[in-house]
């Protein structure tokens, strides 16, 4: 949520993909960790990459990197 806030705010598009919850989908969220390396939800992908989470966005869009990275 925290992400997509940001997104928004940030007036960028982008395509939110639901996995469900611990309780009812965690194999395939167990899945994406594993494949990713990345312990934690939201993972944010730019261009097939992952940047990170929802802080990280965050520190991206603050520092302007987001945008260099979209172009």
């Amino acid at each position: 949520k925290k992400a997509r806030k940001a997104l928004e705010n940030a007036a960028v598009a982008y395509q939110y993909l639901e996995y469900g919850n611990y309780f009812n989908t965690w194999r395939r969220r167990n899945a994406l960790k594993l494949w990713t390396g990345w312990p934690t939800f939201p993972m944010v992908f730019v261009k097939g990459v992952l940047v990170g989470g929802a802080t990280d966005l965050i520190g991206l869009i603050d520092s302007g990197e987001l945008k260099k990275m979209l172009a």
